[in-house]
């Protein structure tokens, strides 16, 4: 026992002493980073009525989502999500980003807070031409996230 206490005392004091003093906190270092990670959350809301032109967005947007940012989505940077404004406790996206009909909002949240959003207006010019929506749809995506700091798989060379 006196070797062992000869042997791993040097050893375990200075690492106690570091945990108690708070120098040594990875798992305040890992909380910490994420709490600052952004994440972009894409938004298609709609309402109890859904044309086949709402629904064409909706599945336009899903599409371009999943076909160009696979990996963001599997690592939790992009998230997509699907709201019905006129479900109980949906409404205040309505005042939240200013909704009028049924839109394509990009969303920055960090640390489970709202930073910036940006409805992307333009989808009921460009639904009569798929590859342009989905272009705009890729091209604003892309730029959003890019600002919030998160680039996408294919610019980080991954």
């Amino acid at each position: 026992m006196k070797i062992l206490g000869k042997t791993f005392l040097p050893i375990l004091v200075p690492v106690v002493f570091l945990l108690v003093a708070g120098v040594f906190r990875p798992l305040e270092t890992a909380a910490a980073a994420q709490a600052d990670h952004a994440r972009v959350i894409v938004y298609y809301f709609h309402g109890n009525y859904r044309c086949p032109t709402c629904k064409k967005i909706e599945r336009l947007s899903h599409e371009t989502v999943v076909d160009n940012f696979k990996k963001e989505l599997s690592k939790g940077e992009l998230i997509y999500r699907v709201v019905n404004v006129e479900e109980p406790g949906n409404r205040h996206f309505v005042d939240d980003f200013g909704l009028f009909t049924k839109s394509l909002v990009l969303v920055e949240e960090r640390d489970g807070k709202t930073v910036r959003h940006k409805n992307l207006s333009k989808i009921w010019v460009l639904i009569r031409d798929e590859k342009a929506f989905k272009d705009y749809v890729k091209e604003e995506v892309t730029a959003f996230m890019k600002q919030a700091g998160i680039e996408k798989a294919d610019a980080r060379g991954k």
